[in-house]
């Protein structure tokens, strides 16, 4: 089995310490890195091109999708042995409900025969899928490109909430994909929200840590000094 770790990293300083955790990560589970820092559609934002992948890099069996503000603990798992093939997996979001609740009212109306509720809503900072999602993927940017313009206008000036997470969540339910919600330990996100990120309880909560939440000019500093703690673990 032929294995592929990758990070989106366009229009975004990839955290280098970010990306050497994960090659080690890599290493350690034969698995291999690749950072996609170019657009394959000038007029998509860099969030759709994680669904891009396999058409990039056809050649391997199964991916791992993670945030470009992540870091991995030194002793995870391997996910690829964990996690079963032919379902997606995500991890339950536990961030903003305010954010989460009205993207999910924002993107309703283009999928009116999709409900869901929403503690039931996942990010897509962590995703594991396997080849045979190549047709659910093409699909979904193909929903992209139809509705472009209409994704873009609420992204960007009237609902300013989803990207493509809330339409994925969405899409993949319409589409009667087979997918599984993770529990946050696979990904444990919004560290100061959760109070354990000054007192560093995060670093035996979470299998990956992701940073958001921080202000951007603080994070690589932020990440840097966790990497500077830990990397004697790798």
């Amino acid at each position: 089995m032929k294995n592929l770790v990758y990070i989106v990293g366009i229009n975004f300083d990839v955290q280098k310490h970010s990306i050497i955790g994960w090659e080690k990560y890599c290493h350690q589970i034969g698995a291999d890195f690749k950072l996609i820092d170019d657009k394959s559609n000038s007029n998509m934002a860099p969030h759709w091109e994680r669904y891009t992948v396999i058409e990039r890099y056809p050649d391997y069996d199964n991916y791992l999708y993670v945030d470009a503000d992540a870091l991995v603990k030194w002793d995870a798992p391997n996910f690829f042995d964990i996690l079963p093939n032919d379902h997606i997996y995500a991890v339950k979001d536990i961030g903003s409900l305010e954010w989460t609740y009205n993207s999910m009212l924002g993107y309703q109306d283009m999928f009116p025969d999709t409900t869901f509720n929403w503690w039931e809503y996942f990010t897509t900072g962590f995703l594991k899928f396997d080849k045979s999602h190549k047709e659910l993927f093409k699909q979904f940017i193909e929903f992209h490109d139809k509705n472009q313009d209409e994704i873009n206008n609420r992204q960007y000036r009237t609902l300013k909430k989803g990207f493509d997470q809330t339409p994925f969540n969405y899409f993949i339910r319409q589409q009667k994909a087979k997918f599984e919600i993770l529990p946050e330990v696979f990904s444990l996100g919004h560290l100061v929200k959760k109070d354990i990120f000054h007192n560093g309880m995060f670093l035996q909560l979470g299998y990956i840590w992701q940073f958001n939440g921080f202000p951007h000019e603080h994070r690589d500093s932020i990440m840097e000094q966790i990497w500077n703690h830990v990397k004697d673990q790798y």
